[in-house]
């Protein structure tokens, strides 16, 4: 499985527990975080924030059962400046010199997605998809040894789920989902910041923003997954699942040729 993100946190958020199913059954997994992470904090500049968020990455992934993590390096929250052509470039590369059964990104047609850098890495990894098999879409790939390769499965992910067609059973997983949220200290510490400035800006009860510790954000963050994926979990009649839209190679039309 080849993992195509945006920033260091986004697969453990939207899919953490599903990958760690992935991984305990025994499949391989590469990541691949497009930005580095710069702008993420309240706190930190950006040189101690870019290794950090590397090194909380690297942590994330040790826990979750990845094999490796890719650091692509582009500025992090200006990602559209790169052209989708050039990072579509780097993402078909990466698929055929790993050679993934599966790809897990970001769903391009999930309405209601902000962030400029998911909505960038979505377009270029569902070109991705749709031409690394075809050989005259950057041939000089062939001079590194690489040769076009088929995706057979594509897992997309996004906070709005109404375009999901699939959903796993995580209930095995949700601890080590929220444990690698943990390794990601500098993105929680973050998370806990914009939830009390959010809660502050909208006049809520001050008891409830004072109420948050950014140094002890595991029993919130436990709070939030368990809300967040046992509400998904009801719908598929078990404690906490995570949803994407699933396709397959070839789309309807393969389908109903492999159902004759």
């Amino acid at each position: 499985m080849l993992i195509l993100v945006a920033h260091a946190d986004d697969t453990e958020f939207l899919a953490g527990g599903t990958v760690a199913k992935f991984a305990a059954e025994g499949w391989e997994i590469i990541e691949v975080i497009a930005t580095n992470n710069e702008r993420g904090s309240f706190e930190l500049d950006r040189e101690r924030l870019i290794r950090d968020s590397e090194k909380e990455a690297r942590e994330a992934a040790r826990i979750l059962g990845k094999k490796d993590v890719i650091f692509l390096g582009y500025p992090d929250g200006n990602l559209g400046d790169t052209p989708v052509n050039a990072l579509r470039e780097k993402f078909i590369r990466l698929i055929r010199q790993y050679r993934p059964r599966m790809v897990m990104t970001f769903d391009p047609w999930a309405p209601f997605e902000p962030h400029p850098d998911h909505r960038q890495v979505a377009w270029a990894a569902v070109e991705a998809v749709m031409f690394s098999h075809m050989p005259l879409f950057y041939p000089e790939h062939k001079k590194d040894g690489l040769q076009p390769h088929q995706v057979a499965e594509v897992y997309y992910f996004a906070k709005e789920t109404s375009l999901a067609n699939k959903a796993f059973d995580i209930t095995a997983f949700v601890d080590k989902k929220i444990d690698a949220l943990c390794a990601h200290d500098s993105q929680m510490k973050l998370t806990i910041d914009e939830l009390k400035m959010s809660l502050e800006t909208l006049g809520a009860k001050p008891e409830l923003s004072q109420g948050l510790d950014r140094n002890n954000y595991k029993g919130m963050l436990t709070l939030m997954v368990k809300a967040w994926f046992g509400e998904v979990g009801k719908k598929h009649g078990v404690p906490f699942a995570e949803e994407f839209r699933y396709e397959r190679a070839g789309g309807p039309i393969a389908e109903a040729v492999m159902g004759l």
